[in-house]
């Protein structure tokens, strides 16, 4: 049980760092003029829509790599679970609107901070994730 635990916080820890890396390609290639409504902390449609699917790529190899550590499927069961509740928790967290119009020239960090996502993308991340990692842990169920 101990290594199915494991498997599921490792394969966590990797979906945290696909997401950086693709998020920061992302941000490279569309900047702030692109990522949010002009003069706005708001996201538009579109990225939203692309931070759904690098999600589920994250989840996806999150999956994978918790599969790869795990002793049977009960790690992916877990590592679901945690997708799941962490998303849930994210979502039930008032939105925190900056002070303020967004300035043109924002660093990443920032961005990341200070984003408005709807609130239906909220609800819907925690499930993309999930879906993500069921697939990606594929091998454990076969």
């Amino acid at each position: 049980m101990l290594r199915n635990i494991l498997a599921a916080i490792v394969g966590y820890i990797a979906m945290a760092a696909v997401l950086f890396a693709l998020f920061s390609l992302l941000w490279l290639t569309v900047g702030p003029s692109r990522a949010f409504q002009p003069g706005s902390w708001e996201v538009p449609g579109g990225w939203a829509l692309g931070s759904g699917v690098l999600g589920l790529v994250a989840a996806y190899i999150g999956g994978r790599v918790c599969a790869r550590v795990a002793h049977d499927a009960r790690a992916a069961t877990i590592l679901i679970a945690i997708v799941i509740v962490l998303g849930v928790v994210r979502a039930l967290m008032p939105v925190e609107m900056p002070a303020g119009p967004r300035p043109d020239d924002v660093s990443m960090m920032e961005a990341t901070a200070g984003a408005v996502h709807p609130a239906w993308f909220n609800w819907l991340n925690p499930l993309i994730g999930a879906v993500g990692v069921w697939f990606g842990s594929r091998k454990l169920r076969a």
